[in-house]
């Protein structure tokens, strides 16, 4: 129901789940952390961390003075976007006591969170503050650069699985998480048939003296909690049976793990490490042993299940076995990683003033640059704890849908250089949770995806659990006994067949019926008693039932089918049509819910309304939500080859457009903005959902072949139609220096600089620079023309000679990039943090395509223009219409995208018609309709019509497919591609030219240009191409062996020869003559024959 679709993109932000997860990251999980980390703190010290706090985002100037930071401000001054944070410090020294609300660090503030100062701002206050009504947030501002954390793809934690290996061992996993750290868990049977588990350093551990370590000790009670009764059980059961007493267990541990010490410490060592490294969810406490036993047992039985009884393995590519952390997971870690360190910082500091006995405040102990700069400095690199990178990533806003794109991003961090085939293959559970379509192409397929436009993450993560058992024991779970001597509260009869259930990774209780006790669930969710967001999966194979409420699951929402009907009733879809209803209101009525990939096991979904049938439980909201938010995009893409579909989402985060509607006070670098952006005619109801800015132009399109010049994907474009401004775009390019001061008084200054000053330009460079040293704006300038000027004194003392320091300048002024020119746009002046003026400049191109210039249109049909063709030698129709572009009709065929010509003919009844053409994938408008429509304006239904040559005048024998079709131009231009160079900086090693546009470097000529320049009968030029290095060795003619020159004397020596050998000069590579020296430091003589090269 495409109503359905708008009312949610009306309701939830695409950013909300990462915006919830930062606002709960800093208003509850802070407090946890710091809790923790008091409670590990050395009680000696008298040291107590107590409440933690934080403020709005706020500057501190280079005066002193304080006032709020926004966002915009942030960008133009290059500084970081951040709030401070205040923990309360308690010190109890004997008799003293001191507290102190200390400033601990600065944290990076998400823009648009609840910190945030945009943060409930309607559109004119948003427009005051110099920002974009429209602008989604969910990112950070460091140093100036938008930043945003992009969500991380990693395996479920606190979750079973069983799997085998490629040697065929069975082996059940649980990585059990708690804070910032994972320990692995590993249950295997080895071929004496003795089940064994392994955890952090201990490996190979019998599973059942560490069960009878844990608090069941007798054999029964494993023997029921397993509830198999399999030949390999009783054997290992009986293998240790002489265990009796939980000590006794433990010193069988004690002699496995080989510890030394006193009977009481060893068994104290291997208790607390049972404590604190095994199952560390679950607990790390005496009071949560028995529970991990339980939970042992079950993983022993999830072996034997697959390893006894032949059930299938777990998939570990299937999404119930794979979380996506949010913003606020990440922080959490980095946070709780660095303020320990603080803290140990703290501690470390008051040993040493307690070992000199001087005396020390609160306020000393805290250093906030400490913590700040790791945050800062971690969140502006992307490198994160654990050896993690590319965490966070800089924003492209290319268009406004890159944006998007960049903050719905999944991401694995496999290794992209290996296969892991599976990992990036698309799975049947990523349906409605990642788009099918979006990926790059490359190394990194499969393992970067997309958000589905309907998807969402959970957050919620303050459940109490005593609720939802007590729950559980309502819906009929036999709960386990809290103290030693209560019994399970087990009915009088025991059932036939026992079923376990979990809760967050952690066996809690026994159930006699898995699909009731579901069912029951189920319904109480969607009565609001079990939180919204909870997953409830039975799966038989297992024999037990899963409840999750954890962080981190792709949810994804579908209409709840009862009994063969669907609970969205015709007068409900009204209600919502009209706007009286929306999504939460049909959550509350339980007419609509969220499911994970686990629970959807459960579920029978139905594609569409005719499809439904009595088995089924759940109907899908609308098919587009399968999609992605770009993929969504492309009209009639059912229709569309998938490889086509996925270039075509590619070219759409390319495509020029507005990017923003604040640009003019923003300072983005490689930046264009489209002068004359349109609405599509021919759109996806998505399209007009999200009110995103245009970045395309609807043109008038011909199939047709143009004397070659649209060979394959090539265009044909009418110079008349560039004359009425089609794709005219502007180019922005960013210029920036900063006052800088120094030691001894030095400074920075900008001005014009004199003739007197080291490294003077011509004064033909300065010659738009105004007095203040800032070209006025409205200059034209081009390459190496002076924009900022500036001097700067001299870097090194050597550099001064006999004269003072303070006379001599050097010029270190501003000047525009190689191959580029403008206008100055504008020029912003502001203060660092530091107290330096910064001056930032804008320049603007006017950009007019040209031949070279790449188009697309949204079904992955690229071409770059090949021919300007005058408006008079265009080809006319009946009605005198000439098309725009001219698209070759051998660039279908082969790629087979049929909605490229769907839309041809959808978007020419649009212009007809004066209406948009709804497009979207399976629900769109039926091409027998749109045909009978275009009859009806007196042209052809199949789109085609007779053209005229108008250099002949003659009628063309074929008739020609043409119609509107909505064009985008890429920014990939000749312009900003263009360079060539005579000479120029070299490397320092083989003394080639460097390589790429922004150092000045060279052309690469390989092997293609080698071929195609031997192929053109251009070989001596290959010669002249290939001696940019070139370098003058000696070779003495005797022994053939490189002599060495004395540069000094003008002097050769062969080494073999001496003085008195005949040596003659050879023009050689300098990477030839590099080789030859490394090849003789490898104790290799190369010898090189001489011959005249007359002969």
């Amino acid at each position: 129901m495409k109503e359905l679709v708008k009312r949610y993109f009306e309701e939830f932000s695409a950013v909300e789940s990462n915006i919830k997860s930062f606002n709960n990251f800093v208003e509850f999980r802070l407090q946890v952390i710091v809790d923790e980390l008091s409670a590990q703190l050395d009680p000696s010290l008298g040291l107590k961390l107590g409440k933690i706090s934080v403020g709005k985002p706020i500057i501190t100037e280079a005066d002193g003075s304080k006032k709020d930071l926004f966002p915009f401000e942030a960008r133009l001054r290059k500084i970081t976007y951040s709030a401070p944070i205040f923990l309360e410090i308690n010190l109890h020294r004997g008799n003293e006591k001191e507290f102190f609300n200390a400033r601990i660090c600065d944290l990076p503030i998400m823009v648009k969170s609840k910190f945030c100062h945009l943060s409930g701002l309607k559109e004119q206050e948003m427009i005051n503050n110099y920002e974009d009504p429209a602008d989604p947030g969910g990112y950070f501002i460091l140093n100036g650069n938008e930043r945003v954390l992009v969500l991380i793809e990693d395996l479920a934690p606190n979750q079973p699985f069983v799997e085998k290996d490629s040697s065929g061992n069975i082996s059940a996993r649980l990585f059990s998480e708690r804070g910032s750290y994972r320990i692995p868990l590993n249950i295997t049977e080895n071929k004496e048939g003795e089940i064994q588990m392994s955890f952090t350093r201990f490996k190979n551990l019998p599973v059942i003296p560490v069960i009878k370590a844990l608090g069941l000790v007798r054999d029964s009670e494993i023997f029921e909690e397993i509830g198999k009764e399999y030949d390999s059980l009783i054997v290992n059961l009986y293998s240790f049976s002489s265990l009796q007493k939980e000590e006794d267990a433990i010193i069988f541990l004690v002699e496995r793990m080989n510890l030394s010490g006193t009977k009481p410490e060893m068994i104290d060592r291997v208790t607390s490490r049972l404590d604190s490294f095994l199952l560390p969810h679950i607990g790390t406490d005496k009071n949560s042993r028995k529970d991990k036993a339980r939970t042992l047992c079950k993983l022993v039985k999830h072996l034997l299940l697959v390893s006894r009884d032949g059930r299938p393995v777990d998939d570990k590519d299937h999404y119930l076995n794979k979380r996506v952390r949010l913003s606020g997971d990440l922080l959490t870690d980095l946070f709780r990683i660095n303020l320990s360190i603080l803290t140990r910082d703290m501690q470390h500091t008051l040993e040493r003033f307690d070992k000199k006995k001087k005396f020390y405040s609160a306020k000393i102990i805290v250093k906030p640059s400490l913590l700040s700069r790791r945050i800062e400095s971690a969140m502006a690199t992307g490198s994160w704890i654990g050896e993690k990178k590319g965490i966070t990533q800089n924003i492209q806003r290319t268009n406004y849908l890159d944006l998007f794109s960049q903050i719905q991003r999944v991401v694995s961090l496999l290794p992209s250089e290996q296969e892991n085939f599976k990992a990036r293959t698309l799975h049947p559970t990523h349906y409605g949770r990642l788009c099918p379509i979006e990926t790059p192409e490359g190394t990194s397929i499969g393992l970067r995806k997309n958000l589905a436009i309907l998807a969402r993450i959970s957050t919620a993560v303050n459940v109490d659990e005593s609720v939802l058992l007590g729950i559980f024991e309502e819906a009929g779970m036999m709960r386990y006994a809290k103290k030693e001597k209560e019994k399970v509260s087990e009915s009088e009869s025991s059932p036939a067949r026992i079923y376990d259930v979990f809760l967050n990774g952690k066996v809690v209780g026994k159930i006699s019926s898995l699909g009731e006790f579901a069912s029951q669930l189920r319904e109480r969710r969607r009565r609001g008693e079990l939180p919204l967001e909870g997953s409830v999966y039975a799966d038989a194979d297992k024999e037990a039932v899963f409840v999750s409420t954890e962080v981190g699951r792709v949810l994804r929402p579908l209409i709840i089918l009862k009994e063969g009907r669907s609970q969205l009733e015709e007068r409900h879809k009204k209600e919502v049509e009209a706007g009286r209803m929306g999504w939460k209101d049909l959550i509350k009525l339980g007419i609509v819910e969220f499911l994970d990939a686990a629970e959807e096991e459960n579920s029978l979904v139905a594609f569409t309304e005719a499809d439904i049938s009595p088995l089924h439980s759940h109907l899908e909201v609308d098919p587009i939500a399968q999609f992605g938010l770009i993929s969504s995009l492309v009209p009639f893409s059912n229709f569309c080859q998938s490889a086509r579909l996925n270039r075509g989402s590619k070219t759409q985060k390319q495509s020029l457009g507005l990017y923003t509607t604040n640009f003019p006070v923003r300072l983005d670098t490689d930046i264009s903005l489209l002068h004359y952006p349109q609405k599509p005619i021919v759109r996806s109801f998505v399209q007009g959902t999200l009110k995103h800015y245009p970045a395309g132009q609807n043109v008038v399109v011909a199939v047709l072949s143009y004397e070659g010049y649209n060979m394959q994907d090539a265009l044909v474009i009418n110079a008349g139609s560039l004359q009425r401004g089609l794709a005219r775009s502007t180019y922005f390019r960013p210029y920036e220096t900063e006052e800088l001061y120094y030691a001894g008084g030095l400074a920075d200054e900008i001005t014009i600089p004199s003739k007197d000053v080291v490294g003077y330009k011509t004064e033909n460079s300065y010659r738009h620079l105004d007095d203040d040293g800032i070209a006025h704006k409205e200059a034209y300038a081009r390459e190496n023309d002076v924009v900022i000027g500036k001097t700067s004194p001299p870097k090194f003392l050597t550099e001064i000679g006999e004269i003072s320091m303070a006379k001599i300048r050097k010029e270190n002024s501003v000047t525009m990039r190689q191959e580029e020119k403008g206008v100055v746009d504008d020029v912003f002046i502001s203060i660092s943090q530091e107290g330096n003026r910064i001056i930032q400049l804008r320049t603007r191109d006017p950009r007019i395509p040209e031949v070279g210039d790449k188009f697309s249109s949204r079904h992955g049909q690229k071409g770059v223009l090949s021919a300007l063709v005058p408006e008079q030698d265009m080809p006319y129709s009946e009605r005198g219409m000439k098309p725009d572009i001219l698209f070759s009709p051998h660039s279908l065929p082969s790629r087979m995208t049929v909605s490229h010509l769907i839309e041809l003919l959808a978007g020419k009844v649009g212009a007809l018609s004066g209406r948009f053409i709804d497009g979207t994938a399976f629900s769109s408008e039926r091409v027998e309709d749109l045909e009978k429509e275009l009859r009806s304006f007196g042209f052809r239904e199949d789109g085609k019509e007779t053209l005229y040559d108008p250099r002949t005048g003659k009628k063309m024998e074929a008739k020609i497919y043409i119609g509107n079709m909505y064009y985008l131009k890429l920014e990939y231009m000749v312009a900003n591609k263009l360079h060539a160079r005579s000479f120029g900086r070299v490397t320092l090693l083989t003394r080639q030219p460097v390589e790429g546009r922004s150092k000045g470097g060279a052309l690469r000529l390989g092997e293609m240009e080698k071929d195609a320049l031997i192929g053109h009968g251009a070989a001596l030029l290959l010669k002249e191409r290939y001696d940019s290095d070139k370098v003058v060795i000696y070779i003495c003619e005797k022994c053939d062996v490189m002599a060495i020159h004395n540069y000094a004397k003008e002097t050769n020596t062969c080494p073999l020869c001496g003085e008195s050998a005949n040596i003659e000069p050879v023009e050689v590579s300098y990477a030839f003559k590099l080789l030859l020296e490394e090849l003789t430091s490898l104790h290799i003589m190369p010898r090189l024959e001489l011959k005249s090269k007359y002969e």
